[in-house]
C-alpha cells in the first residue's frame, strides 16, 4: 500500500495495482457530496479543480488516465493533456462528451483517445471502461458513438431482397451452400448466385466478411 495526497492535501490509502485517474473539467457524476478521491474497486479518481495543479497532482497520485470532464473544449483538452504527458509519458486520455456530437468522438479517436463515453456516464461504468482498455489493451466509446461510427465506416446498410435475407439467415448459421439449398428448396447454383450478390451488397470478400458486416449493420 501506499499514502498518496489528494488535489485537497487530505490523505488516503492507495493499492498498488490501481489504476488511477485525474479529473479535468466537471462531471455530473461526481457532486459536492463526494469524497475528493473517488473509488470503483481498483479504479481511483482524483478531481483536479485547478489546472495549475493538474502536473503535480498528476505527479502525486501516480496516474495513469487523465479524464477530461464537461465544458472543456478541444484547445483545453490538448493543451492539459500536453501538460500533464510530460509529466507520466505513458499516460492515457478519457474523455466525456456529449450523445449529438459523434464527430468529436471521432476525432478524439483518431488522436489516441482510449476512452470516450457519453457525459451521462456514472462512476462505476466510467470505471469499468478503463479497466477493459487497461487490460485488454483496446479503445473504449459508449454505444450510442460506437454505432454512428461503425454505420460510417461500413456505408449504409446495403437493401437486400426477402430471399437474400433468408441466405443470409442461414449463412449466420453456418450452413454450406448446399444445406442452404435443401433448407430452401432451391439448387444450388441459385444459391451461389444469391451469395455473389450478397457479396458484392456488402463488399465482403467471403462468407466470413458478409455475416460480420450484416451483423454490425444490424441486418443479421
Amino acid at each position: 500500500m501506499t499514502i498518496a495526497i489528494s488535489g485537497n492535501g487530505a490523505a488516503f490509502v492507495v493499492g498498488e495495482n490501481a489504476f488511477r485517474v485525474v479529473l479535468v473539467g466537471s462531471w455530473r457524476a461526481l457532486t459536492s457530496t463526494r469524497p475528493t478521491a473517488v473509488h470503483d474497486q481498483d479504479v481511483e479518481i482524483h478531481p483536479c479543480a485547478d489546472p495549475d495543479v493538474l502536473a503535480p497532482l498528476v505527479h502525486t497520485v501516480r496516474a495513469g488516465w487523465m479524464l477530461a470532464g464537461q465544458q472543456l473544449d478541444d484547445s483545453d483538452i490538448h493543451r492539459m493533456f500536453c501538460r500533464a504527458k510530460a509529466i507520466r509519458e505513458d499516460l492515457s486520455l478519457a474523455i466525456l462528451g456529449q450523445r449529438r456530437d459523434w464527430r468529436r468522438c471521432e476525432r478524439w479517436l483518431r488522436r489516441g483517445c482510449r476512452v470516450y463515453l457519453e457525459d451521462t456516464v456514472e462512476v462505476d461504468r466510467m470505471a469499468e471502461a478503463i479497466r477493459a482498455a487497461e487490460r485488454l489493451r483496446i479503445n473504449v466509446s459508449d454505444q450510442c458513438f460506437f454505432r454512428i461510427l461503425q454505420e460510417r465506416s461500413l456505408g449504409p446498410a446495403p437493401h437486400l431482397t426477402q430471399r437474400e435475407h433468408e441466405v443470409l439467415d442461414l449463412l449466420r448459421r453456418g450452413l454450406r451452400n448446399r444445406d442452404i439449398a435443401g433448407a430452401l428448396h432451391v439448387t444450388e447454383n441459385t444459391i451461389e448466385y444469391h451469395m455473389r450478390h450478397l457479396l458484392s451488397k456488402f463488399g465482403a470478400r467471403n462468407r466470413l466478411e458478409v455475416v460480420e458486416r450484416a451483423t454490425a449493420l444490424g441486418l443479421a
